[in-house]
């Protein structure tokens, strides 16, 4: 647990008055703030138990890999075979080869 004077080392550093209650209720938090880092920096250098699998580096403890479908064309059965045309035409407002959307995001000035 951090100590009462560091909590009053950091209220100094960052030009803070606080008073008992705060104190004791940021000593709190802070503990338990450096007390779940210190579990996170656990599991992911791998001294928590088996979080690593054999063969598996420290830096990549899970074996990500990206799951993609192949590329392939739609079979006759798919109910969207064949309508690209259908839904390009349907579309409201065209500039050359691209379709116009409403725009979503707007710049407050």
């Amino acid at each position: 647990m951090i100590s009462r004077e560091e909590i009053d080392n950091l209220a100094e550093l960052a030009r803070l008055k606080l008073g008992e209650e705060e104190a004791v209720a940021l000593q709190k938090d802070i503990s338990n703030i450096l007390e779940y880092v210190g579990q996170v920096s656990a599991v992911s250098a791998g001294t928590q138990g088996d979080a690593l699998k054999p063969g598996l580096s420290k830096a990549s403890p899970l074996a990500l890999h990206n799951v993609m479908r192949e590329d392939a064309p739609r079979d006759a059965d798919d109910p969207m075979a064949g309508k690209r045309e259908q839904i390009i035409a349907a579309f409201p407002r065209h500039e050359k080869e691209y379709l116009v959307v409403r725009k979503i995001i707007q710049k407050d000035e």
